[in-house]
């Protein structure tokens, strides 16, 4: 919870379940997909990670039945989602009559606010009927019991504690509620119930150059009136002492809001609600900064539930951007291109150098695999282009001396092509017969790309593969790419194919629907469609081909339209 598993994978807590509980206790980890949000189910033995939907829901309850929630350990980390709900747990609870979860445990290292704690909780729809461990560091001396067992958290003092200062210094509300209070103030002054505003749409005035004007006007409005009414004036002055008194912040807390200083204050919220505020280095930053309902910026906080979940969305990304590795000054690359108008070199295609640049290979591999199925063994090798390696999908340790050194010393396009052509080629091992053909294997021997990426593969030739980024061989690119004869077919990391020139239909022969690109897409991004090919290929193979002999492609091309081709088939069957 809240930055504690930052830095960790899936895997690490994989490894730290199988060390303290061993391979027989739990069968399953339940986690949240940190690139998209989605329910994901990793076996623990086999490593496989797959969707927690509802297919699988039932292949849970089938195997274990009401025992399901005592072989899967559930893992969140609360801090990327707010409110993300766990699936299947009313399902469950109305099927076995028993709460999903047997035991919950919340782990608030660093949390101050009540409101996390108890959304941790809240994880659970049927919380009331499970227990739960609450582990929390900093706590005050004689605030909780100990040894004392289960209790109810609502009468633990310590409770009350954190929900009080949750309220008095966090929940100070937002400067979209305290302009509120300013209209209310201003409507009573004017014994009206109606406001008219004369800013309708703030976008629309700030490109007319008219809400400075506007602005200026509303703010000279509502001081002169609100606090020229004994009344109103007499509630706002109330309102501002009773809100700062609750504020962490000493000179917030402690200051005298005179007549004169709420005066200034009224016109500084006025501005800073249409965003026409400068930061005036003084008590009024620290005052609205309050009333902006966040502690460390003056930005406006909304705490409606959809707003709420976008906010800590955009958060998670941007503390997922520190779990980024910072590349060693050992492991970067570094690439100087000059032009006199960069605009301009980028919408002549001839003349961008640099993004001819980035979507060069690089000659060394930086995943390798080693397969047997269908009778053969064969090697895989995957090349990244040179933007590839300026993402966060690859391991530092990935950019050598070797890497530099061969990059630096070809600036010349038509020469890293062709020394990755010749590169590529020597890696090649010949095909080998194997022992019993369905059987299927495969084994990673080089890996310098990290989990779940998001990339483009494309094929060159069956064992050589280039990868890129999600967009980066689109149809503008791939013309003027100096490899664009050697470019076949390309997927992206869901298995959707983005261009496809070889127009074959066989598992067996090199296009989209090649058995190297499913095991690929299996070791690389764990996808499910992947495995069922796979599995097809080494047990129903005739079926596999009958229908891809029988598929139209009208849905699109490759397995990811698996449902829409064996449907056909079995339609074409029925006729």
């Amino acid at each position: 919870l809240c930055g504690i598993f930052k830095l960790s994978s899936i895997d690490d807590v994989r490894s730290l379940i199988l060390k303290h509980f061993g391979p027989d206790c739990f069968h399953y980890i339940y986690h949240i997909d940190q690139t998209n949000g989605s329910d994901r189910m990793l076996c623990i033995k086999s490593k496989n990670d797959v969707n927690f939907d509802e297919e699988f829901y039932k292949f849970l309850c089938h195997s274990y039945g009401t025992k399901l929630r005592e072989k899967v350990f559930f893992f969140i980390d609360n801090r990327n989602f707010i409110g993300k709900d766990v699936p299947f747990q009313l399902v469950y609870q109305k099927y076995y009559k028993l709460p999903l979860f047997v035991k919950s445990v919340v782990i608030a290292h660093d949390v101050e606010d009540f409101s996390k704690i108890w959304q941790a909780m809240g994880r659970s729809r049927t919380m009331n009927e499970t227990t739960f461990s609450i582990y929390k560091n900093n706590i005050p001396a004689g605030l909780v019991e100990e040894n004392c067992g289960l209790g109810d958290i609502k009468q633990q003092p310590l409770t009350k504690l954190l929900y009080t200062r949750n309220c008095d210094c966090k929940m100070a509300g937002n400067l979209s509620s305290i302009y509120q209070t300013l209209i209310a103030l201003y409507n009573l002054s004017q014994q009206s119930f109606y406001y008219s505003d004369e800013i309708v749409n703030t976008f629309i005035e700030k490109m007319e150059k008219t809400i400075t004007m506007k602005v200026k006007n509303i703010e000279v409005k509502i001081a002169k009136v609100v606090l020229g009414s004994p009344v109103p004036a007499q509630i706002l002055q109330h309102i501002f002492v009773d809100k700062f008194q609750r504020s962490s912040n000493k000179s917030v807390a402690e200051n005298d809001v005179s007549t004169q200083r709420v005066d200034t204050l009224v016109r500084q919220i006025v501005r800073q609600k249409f965003e026409q505020r400068l930061p005036s280095e003084d008590i009024y930053d620290d005052y609205i900064r309050f009333l902006s309902g966040e502690q460390q910026s003056l930005m406006e906080i909304s705490y409606t539930k959809q707003q709420q979940k976008q906010k800590q969305k955009q958060k998670a990304k941007s503390q997922d951007n520190d779990t980024m590795d910072v590349f060693d000054k050992r492991h970067r690359l570094h690439f100087i291109s000059k032009m006199a108008n960069y605009y301009d070199a980028t919408v002549d295609k001839e003349e961008d150098s640099t993004k001819a640049l980035l979507s060069l290979p690089v000659s060394f591999p930086i995943f390798t695999a080693e397969y047997s199925a269908g009778g053969k063994t064969s090697v895989i090798n995957v090349y990244p282009t040179i933007q590839f390696l300026y993402s966060h999908h690859i391991m530092s340790r990935y950019i050598n001396e070797d890497v530099q050194s061969l990059l630096n010393s070809s600036p010349d396009k038509s020469q890293i092509c062709s020394e990755f052509v010749a590169s590529a080629t020597k890696g090649l091992k010949k095909e080998e017969n194997c022992a019993d053909p369905n059987k299927f294997h495969a084994e990673v021997k080089l890996q310098f790309i990290k989990q779940n990426p998001q990339f483009s593969l494309v094929g060159i030739q069956p064992g050589v593969y280039l990868i890129g980024m999600k967009d980066q061989f689109n149809i503008h690119d791939r013309e003027n790419h100096p490899m664009s004869g050697m470019l076949q077919y390309a997927v992206d990391e869901i298995g959707f194919v983005l261009f496809d020139k070889t127009n074959t239909k066989s598992v067996d022969d090199f296009g989209p629907y090649f058995i190297e690109n499913y095991i690929l897409l299996d070791l690389l991004s764990k996808q499910e469609v992947a495995q069922n090919v796979i599995t097809y290929y080494c047990k129903h193979k005739e079926k596999l081909d009958k229908c891809l002999a029988q598929y139209d492609e009208k849905q699109g091309k490759g397995f990811i339209c698996w449902r829409f081709l064996f449907n056909q088939t079995a339609m074409s069957s029925d006729a």
